[in-house]
């Protein structure tokens, strides 16, 4: 694989996430917006929270990849039989999983995603019982 492809494959994948979280982000509005709730700069803050998040790890996983490639490279050039291919691997996986994730979340029904009365009750239902013994 060229470095060209290489490059061109990493470029993908970034583009594939952040067009994910873009993706969760217009569908966490629009859910927002048929339940009559606001769209706040806390929300926001939370996608770009998250989008700081996954390119942290997809840039981990890529500096390993980017090891991995040029170590097999390396050992190709002086002429032992390495049988790996120069393929990142970890950054395709994780990009493929951080988007599968913000498929998921767009899938999610929206009167259950982040539905604090509910959750605030189950921590009370959950402390009583702690309480009582």
């Amino acid at each position: 694989m060229q470095i060209h492809s290489l490059l061109l494959l990493l470029i993908v994948e970034y583009t594939g996430v952040l067009l994910a979280v873009i993706a969760d982000l217009v569908s966490g509005i629009r859910k927002a917006k048929s339940r009559g709730e606001k769209c706040t700069s806390w929300g926001l803050r939370r996608t770009v929270d998250k989008l700081s998040r996954y390119y942290l790890v997809l840039v981990a996983l890529s500096l390993v990849d980017a090891m991995t490639i040029a170590a097999v490279l390396f050992l190709r050039d002086i002429a032992l039989d390495f049988c790996f291919p120069a393929f990142p691997f970890l950054t395709t996986f994780g990009s493929l999983s951080l988007a599968l994730i913000e498929a998921k979340s767009i899938c999610e029904r929206a009167e259950t995603k982040g539905d604090m009365h509910h959750t605030a009750r189950m921590l009370i239902d959950l402390l009583s019982r702690f309480h009582r013994v």
